[in-house]
């Protein structure tokens, strides 16, 4: 097993992922190891043990976990926000243990792909690197060419050719033309270049095409992880000589170039991540560098005890931020399999996505959108809410798209819609609706002051004028369309509303004051009811109420 020290691996990746925190960076790192904080068992030696779930504040768990650490050789890898507390530090120093702290956004699936890749393309001490150049992957290319005889060149997993020898006097047939100038591997070769006989080996292959030079093929591994391949093209078998070696020795060189292009390609998205950040929550200060035009998606999960966003039930907010941290990273999957490079951030425990309008070779938004979360329900279990805003040109406009998205996110949960994919356009009246609440909930010269006035009698005397106006308002003054919706007798109904022209002086007979009076009663339950239903979610989300809701057509809008 290759190793490194913990220096080196702190080395290759950025200080903001990883630092040391307490111990010796000389201790030597072989692997990666997850490691539950309540069940601590043997471990492999020589590891960076990823502490998850470890609870810092209880020093039993912490000594526990540190003197594993101690013990097998390893470092303790564990995620704080603001430096390791001093009480760890002393543990650490008492029980002779090294410590890493981690970024707590960084997911730990990602430090551990990381981690078990870079000790995995380190040669072993003294193995001979066969006289290959060091340099960029071009000057790799060229090197492995001069030794083997071949044209030579490599890709990645996306069938990108990152690299090309360009000796003079070099064997090319139209394969490898077309792919010098595409940069991509030619659709003719691909089924040749992803056969299995390949990529299920660990060794250069030789691969034979009718009309076609040979070449020899090795896929470019870090650990268990494919990076990419190299291929060496030859004028005819004969000529080919024993460079298997060579090629193997290159192979490795090539995974550290590839590792690091990929970690330059995290750091854009971390930059993207941010500049989306700032641009959802602080108009005017967005950065243009963002993938514009795009569409912005929200997406709000509910777990089985029926936790959302905004709600506020001990636990359930950690639960339902869990739910939307498992769905980063099966979106990013499915949206880089179906041609998208996503953009996404947390705010305020809902997530927002940022996908490049239609780039090429991609499937559209809402297709996306639709195929995610069937995927999420079935692989996830999670009650996921899916709304697609409409294409934005400028970073100025994300902040009003977010806030449409979250009055539709809003509007969908109230209405106990169906979990599924929706588009913001199908609910253009329901944000119109919203944004109209808004607005005389945030402006008292937009209020009458009659819906005051109704609440509080309502409250005072244990009345429902309030809910019963509305309905007749939203109906049209149709009595028994409202006895309906309010369960209510007709009658019932006609002497609410009598006896509230009596009491409140209502002019109903004005279209103006029914408008106004619709509307500032709809923002009181509105802003009344956003309260109520977190605290009944767990109730009206249960598989039962769920199983007795009226079936709705998957991803149609309530009406």
């Amino acid at each position: 097993m290759a190793t490194m020290t913990l220096g080196t691996l702190l080395d290759a990746l950025r200080p903001d992922l990883v630092q040391l925190a307490a111990g010796d960076a000389h201790v030597a790192v072989g692997g990666v190891e997850l490691l539950d904080g309540g069940a601590l068992e043997p471990v492999v030696p020589r590891c960076l043990l990823l502490a998850l779930g470890l609870d810092l504040s209880s020093a039993t768990a912490v000594g526990a976990a540190l003197r594993l650490a101690a013990e097998t050789n390893g470092a303790l890898a564990v995620k704080c926000a603001n430096g390791l507390p001093g009480q760890v530090i002393e543990q650490a120093r008492a029980a002779g243990a090294t410590v890493v702290a981690v970024n707590p956004d960084i997911p730990w699936s990602r430090l551990y792909g990381l981690v078990s890749t870079l000790p995995a393309t380190r040669p072993a001490t003294g193995e001979p690197v066969s006289g290959l150049a060091g340099g960029d992957l071009f000057s790799l290319a060229n090197s492995v060419a001069a030794i083997c005889g071949g044209a030579v060149a490599i890709m990645d997993t996306d069938q990108t050719i990152v690299a090309y020898s360009n000796l003079p006097g070099q064997p090319i047939d139209e394969t490898r033309r077309v792919g010098i100038l595409s940069r991509r591997v030619p659709d003719h070769a691909l089924p040749h270049h992803l056969t299995d006989e390949l990529w299920r080996s660990d060794s250069v292959r030789l691969i034979r095409r009718d009309g076609y030079h040979p070449r020899l093929a090795v896929v470019i591994r870090a650990g268990d992880t494919a990076l990419g391949s190299l291929w060496a093209a030859f004028p005819d078998e004969d000529v080919i000589t024993d460079c298997a070696a060579v090629l193997a020795a290159a192979a490795k060189l090539a995974a550290l170039h590839l590792l690091t292009i990929r970690r330059h390609l995290d750091a854009d998205q971390e930059s993207r991540t941010a500049a989306l950040h700032t641009a959802l929550r602080h108009p005017g200060h967005a950065d243009r560098a963002l993938p514009l035009p795009g569409s912005l998606l929200c997406l709000d999960a509910e777990t089985e005890t029926g936790a959302g966003a905004g709600d506020d039930r001990p636990g359930l907010l950690a639960d339902h931020r869990a739910g939307l941290l498992r769905a980063v990273g099966l979106l990013e999957l499915d949206a880089r399999s179906l041609g998208h490079e996503p953009t996404i951030c947390l705010v305020k425990d809902r997530m927002y996505v940022l996908l490049q309008a239609a780039p090429r070779g991609s499937v559209t938004v809402s297709t996306l959108a639709a195929h995610f979360h069937q995927r999420a329900t079935r692989l996830l279990r999670t009650d996921l809410l899916v709304v697609r805003g409409e294409p934005v040109e400028e970073p100025d406009g994300l902040r009003q798209t977010r806030d449409d998205l979250d009055r539709a996110i809003s509007h969908l949960r109230e209405s106990d819609a169906r979990p599924g994919s929706y588009a913001a356009r199908d609910l253009h009246a329901e944000i119109v609706q919203q944004r109209l609440f808004d607005a005389v909930r945030a402006d008292p010269m937009l209020r009458t002051g009659l819906g005051h006035v109704i609440a509080a009698h309502d409250l005072a005397h244990g009345t429902d004028y309030r809910a019963t106006l509305l309905s007749y308002l939203r109906n049209f003054g149709d009595v028994r369309a409202a006895s309906t919706e309010l369960t209510l007798h007709e009658n019932t109904v006609r002497k609410r509303i009598r006896r509230a022209r009596e009491l409140f002086g209502i002019a109903l007979e004005n279209p103006t004051h029914r408008l106004l009076l619709e509307l500032e009663l709809g923002a009181n339950v509105t802003y009344r009811s956003s309260r109520s239903r977190s605290r009944s979610r767990s109730r009206s989300h249960s598989p039962a109420r769920r199983a007795a809701r009226p079936s709705r057509e998957r991803g149609t809008p309530p009406r």
